[in-house]
């Protein structure tokens, strides 16, 4: 005789996650029903996730890749204190807006080298 399971219920921190994400994905669910599964929750959590790939708000906070924003100050620092500039006081938003733009330059190659999958443009 096949043993008969209850579904695992949705963790609080997933209900709050699936809130989260359809704030910043603009979209509107119908109230979430008391229960839930986790499986469930985890469908909803991924299709949310893609449709807050597709555009979502306005507001929706960037990502930023470590990596690339600390090559893109390495790169900046290296160039502005071999040419003698002063990032510290007088040029410091001008250094953080160049550092800014190089961040960005370095995230479109990224962008047009992963467009095809041999990574070539």
């Amino acid at each position: 005789m096949a043993k008969q399971t209850t579904p695992k219920p949705a963790t609080s921190r997933q209900l709050s996650y699936i809130k989260r994400l359809q704030q910043e994905a603009g979209v509107e669910l119908p109230e979430i029903k008391d229960g839930l599964s986790s499986f469930e929750a985890s469908e909803i959590i991924g299709e949310l996730i893609v449709k807050g790939g597709q555009g979502g708000t306005k507001n929706k906070q960037v990502k930023i890749i470590e990596p690339r924003l600390g090559m893109a100050i390495k790169e900046s620092f290296r160039l502005w204190t071999s040419l003698g500039r002063d990032i510290w006081d007088r040029k410091r938003n001008a250094f953080i807006e160049e550092t800014i733009r190089t961040y960005d330059l370095f995230t479109e190659i990224a962008e047009k080298l992963g467009q095809t999958p041999d990574g070539k443009g």
